[in-house]
């Protein structure tokens, strides 16, 4: 069975605005090493200067907004290429925002067609909450923090969108393979003969 892709969306907003000024995408499958993934970033113009913070926290600097920048109707166009190319799972991998929906908007306020990423998405912050909180710990954290906790090494330089994307596609596929340990675990499966059997 061919293995499944799945496409990690990630931003970076300007403020206070919360304008879009770059996305990051990262795809790949449970198969494969972080450095294997297809990762893939664009720069956008938000037609105001980049607050001084958000170069601080992100690198993105008014050059390279003037340097790199690219359309809305390039990065729909090129990321639905991939799309269509990479087949991923039809609902992005995001850590915790709503990536997704700030995307389309962004590119609706363009009169940008984008017909991917629905009202759905996969939040990988949720699932990780979901066990801190059944352990009785806090879920308070980065990324790069929440992945330390099960041994998932963050890779590069956080916030920059790509980097972001190709980490939390990383730490979804750590997550789902302690799962299927969990799930194939001898004492879990003998605890839960009767379940199975409905």
């Amino acid at each position: 069975m061919t293995p499944q892709n799945f496409i990690a969306l990630d931003l970076e907003l300007n403020q206070p605005s919360n304008k879009v000024i770059q996305v990051g995408v990262a795809i790949g499958n449970a198969q494969q090493k972080s450095e294997e993934y297809v990762v893939k970033k664009w720069y956008l113009n938000p037609n105001e200067p980049i607050d001084k913070f958000i170069t601080e926290l992100t690198g993105i600097t008014n050059g390279n907004i003037s340097s790199y920048s690219v359309s809305h109707t390039t990065v729909a166009r090129e990321l639905t290429e991939l799309i269509k190319e990479y087949n991923p799972w039809l609902q992005p991998v995001v850590w915790g925002y709503d990536d997704a929906g700030q995307l389309r908007r962004e590119f609706e306020k363009h009169s940008v067609e984008f017909k991917h990423f629905g009202g759905r998405w996969l939040d990988v912050k949720t699932i990780h909450n979901f066990m801190m909180f059944s352990k009785n710990e806090s879920p308070r954290g980065s990324l790069k923090e929440a992945m330390s906790r099960y041994n998932s090494v963050f890779e590069g330089q956080e916030h920059r969108a790509d980097i972001d994307a190709q980490n939390t596609l990383k730490f979804w596929f750590d997550l789902m393979r302690k799962q299927n340990d969990f799930m194939t675990d001898k004492s879990y499966n003998n605890n839960n003969k009767g379940l199975a059997n409905g």
